[in-house]
């Protein structure tokens, strides 16, 4: 099978989804609660989420791809055969949907051959009717609308005292906490002109990948929000790493079947040098806060 039969089958997912979503939207209708998410006690199951599920599952059909895809809900995986992974976010955005909220809801999903390596990843802003995708060259924006692509690279900046604009999802109460106990006099101390963007998820990646954010922080992410669209930053060369209380590091991986999963301290970032920086900071507060004194 070639990489271009999954590069459409995953732009048509987009931008089928986007529409549908948006035609359910407008009805006021996807609201009823389906059930909970598993291991995610801030997080529902809702109506407009299975919308993406079963456009993907008709494509993977459409298209005759074989491939198991993993999704946030429980027993909601595609499982088809054949040796391609995915990993899909059906509607990220579920809470504020449920709540009338009209912002940020995207969908993202990403394949994988069967050495876990990104084959393609996509990501759509179902508002603005607009996605993000990899190809060959680099990374792109790209208009459901007019049709135009834009080439998107990420930001450059190289220290946390610049004009950074800095994210973590901290509108639950099951994430704000040691966030801003750890973090908390970053945000305090931020250039003037700096941002705090308080709010995250699979799309977020596309924000990096794009120079919108400068850096992601968090604590116990969810594997089911990192997968779907965490290629598209690493495509741009940004790193995702995950980090112990020493400090360490590692690249972040894909693993079947996980996304249920959490990472105790995940960091993605545009340069290297902002890396080390949230490291180093990090460890410091760990050993203040959590070391015991003799």
């Amino acid at each position: 099978m070639a990489n271009q039969d999954l590069k459409n089958l995953a732009v048509e997912y987009l931008i089928e989804t986007t529409r549908e979503v948006k035609k359910i939207a407008s009805r006021g209708e996807g609201r009823q609660v389906l059930g909970e998410t598993i291991n995610r006690p801030e997080d529902l199951e809702i109506g407009i989420d299975r919308i993406g599920e079963d456009i993907l599952e008709n494509l993977l059909k459409k298209h005759k791809i074989k491939a198991t895809v993993f999704s946030e809900p429980e027993n909601r995986d595609i499982k088809n055969g054949g040796e391609i992974y995915g990993s899909v976010d059906p509607f990220d955005g579920s809470m504020l949907y449920l709540r009338g909220f009209e912002h940020s809801w995207y969908t993202a999903l990403s394949f994988f051959d069967k050495k876990r390596e990104p084959l393609c990843c996509g990501i759509a802003d179902i508002i603005n009717e607009k996605y993000y995708f990899t190809e060959d060259d680099g990374n792109y924006l790209v208009s459901m609308k007019t049709k135009e692509k834009k080439k998107i690279c990420p930001a450059t900046r190289k220290k946390l005292t610049e004009p950074i604009v800095l994210s973590s999802y901290i509108m639950s109460s099951q994430y704000s906490p040691k966030f801003l106990d750890i973090f908390g006099d970053l945000i305090i101390n931020m250039h003037p002109k700096g941002l705090f963007y308080p709010h995250g998820g699979s799309y977020i990646y596309a924000f990096l990948a794009s120079g919108l954010i400068d850096a992601y922080v968090m604590f116990n992410e969810p594997r089911s929000e990192i997968d779907p669209g965490f290629p598209i930053a690493k495509k741009a060369g940004c790193q995702i790493i995950s980090v112990d209380s020493d400090g360490n590091h590692q690249d972040y991986q894909f693993i079947p079947g996980r996304q249920h999963d959490k990472v105790d301290l995940l960091i993605a970032v545009s340069t290297s040098e902002l890396r080390d920086q949230l490291i180093s900071h990090y460890v410091k507060k760990y050993a203040e806060k959590y070391s015991f004194k003799s």
